[in-house]
């Protein structure tokens, strides 16, 4: 229930560091990140659609 590591590939990935450097090392349950809601408009974004998918999972 909670992130473990995570790879980034692509341009203005940097953005994305921080928050999962957050997650991972907080072990932050994925239902209390769900409610973590990053700036916008932001590529950091892509959490949303990550734990979304998740939740469907």
């Amino acid at each position: 229930g909670v992130v473990v590591g995570a790879t980034f590939v692509g341009s203005d990935v940097a953005e994305l560091l921080h928050s999962a450097t957050v997650a991972v090392v907080g072990k932050v349950p994925l239902d209390l990140l769900w409610h973590c809601v990053p700036s916008y408009p932001t590529v950091s974004e892509v959490w949303l659609r990550l734990l979304e998918a998740r939740r469907a999972g």
